[in-house]
């Protein structure tokens, strides 16, 4: 059980085959996840339309908060539920007349520290309540004078530096952090890491695939809220399972059944929470039909193999997903994408057919098999 070398013809185990290319993948996922932070843009005064910002308060408590940087709005704003938690004191700051959208309006006005991209400066912001909205914060255009905002693009900065934040930190942040063209650029990418997992490792998903649509969805929406919907889809696709099965419906008939399920379990969380930017966040990435396809799959394995068959299946799929989306959303593989997309998409499909190739034992072959042989004297 084993292969030859072309050098001398001796015998390779397999094992070492097997274990030399689980290495690989490994050593490339570490190297990507560990890669250095780096700037996405090719000036240092370049931010996204949405950034991460740091805000200090009269007290001296620092919070890190995500802001859109709007250079329609002459001034800067910031949520009132959050100045509170800064230690402003509101009831005794001076107020002026803004004038927006909505019509005029007073607010009241205090001095808050602020950090964006490296640079910290002082500036008087007006507090409103923003809890409709998708962020807390809003820097006009007199606090970002002397920076170029880059269209489409978000998060590409750090408030301490402007480099873009770690991997982690982007995945629990609240916004989509991704454009559209890297976005699409990224999917071989994800698609060669789900062949790795599958053919060299062995890992099971509920479908081949749908851990990379589940990444999208977490990349673009933010880990937390992710799990959050995801855990309550499947929870409302459970519970109405059992009555589709009595119905004795047809799969098609099934699976449009829990696609109406999914959405309004969407819709109702969105109204439940009064969250505006609930559908433009989650609702828009995230994949419903393969939501529902995952779902049917998980009670499939759950009424075939038991609980514990289903819920190892259900985390091996979260977790391919979340080890996806922090494989996109690294700032080098964001550099990469956002600058050479087409070749980064032709490179993801050849190593994806090289990979294809490979007819060794898999991983999680090796270690189930390994005690056997091992009791028999069997050598590899």
């Amino acid at each position: 059980m084993g292969w030859r070398d072309s050098a001398g013809g001796r015998r390779v185990p397999v094992v070492l085959k097997v274990l030399a290319a689980t290495l690989g993948l490994g050593i490339l996922v570490l190297a990507v996840l560990a890669s250095p932070t780096r700037s996405l843009s090719r000036s240092q005064h370049t931010v996204g339309e949405r950034e991460m910002v740091r805000i200090t308060g009269p007290t001296g408590r620092t919070v890190e908060a995500l802001a859109i940087i709007d250079t329609g709005a002459s001034t800067s704003s910031m949520d009132t539920a959050l100045a509170r938690d800064l230690g402003f004191d509101l009831a005794h700051a001076p107020r002026v007349t803004v004038a927006s959208a909505l019509g005029r309006e007073e607010r009241p006005v205090v001095d808050a520290a602020l950090q964006l991209a490296g640079r910290s400066f002082v500036t008087q912001v007006n507090v409103n309540s923003r809890a409709k909205r998708e962020t807390p914060v809003l820097l006009g255009r007199q606090d970002v004078q002397g920076f170029q905002v880059a269209v489409g693009k978000r998060l590409l900065t750090r408030p301490d530096a402007a480099v873009a934040p770690s991997a982690v930190r982007i995945l629990f942040a609240k916004a989509p952090s991704i454009d559209a063209v890297s976005l699409m650029a990224l999917l071989p990418l994800a698609a060669l890491l789900i062949v790795l997992l599958r053919v060299v490792v062995g890992l099971n998903t509920l479908g081949t695939f749908s851990p990379v649509l589940l990444a999208l969805a977490y990349a673009q929406s933010g880990l937390p809220l992710g799990l959050a919907l995801t855990a309550v889809m499947f929870a409302l696709g459970f519970v109405v399972q059992p009555l589709l099965r009595r119905l004795h419906l047809p799969r098609v008939a099934r699976l449009g059944v829990l696609i109406g399920v999914v959405t309004t379990g969407l819709i109702g969380t969105q109204l439940a929470l009064g969250a505006a930017d609930l559908a433009d966040s989650f609702g828009t990435t995230l994949p419903v039909v393969v939501t529902a396809i995952i779902t049917e799959r998980l009670w499939e394995q759950w009424d075939l193999d038991g609980v514990r068959a289903a819920a190892v299946g259900a985390a091996l799929t979260v977790g391919a997903a979340i080890l996806v989306a922090l494989l996109m959303l690294t700032p080098y593989v964001r550099h990469v994408a956002e600058a050479v997309p087409l070749q980064l998409a032709v490179v993801c499909a050849v190593w994806t057919a090289v990979v294809g190739t490979y007819r060794g034992l898999r991983l999680t072959e090796l270690l189930r098999f390994t005690p056997t042989a091992r009791s028999q004297g069997v050598t590899s």
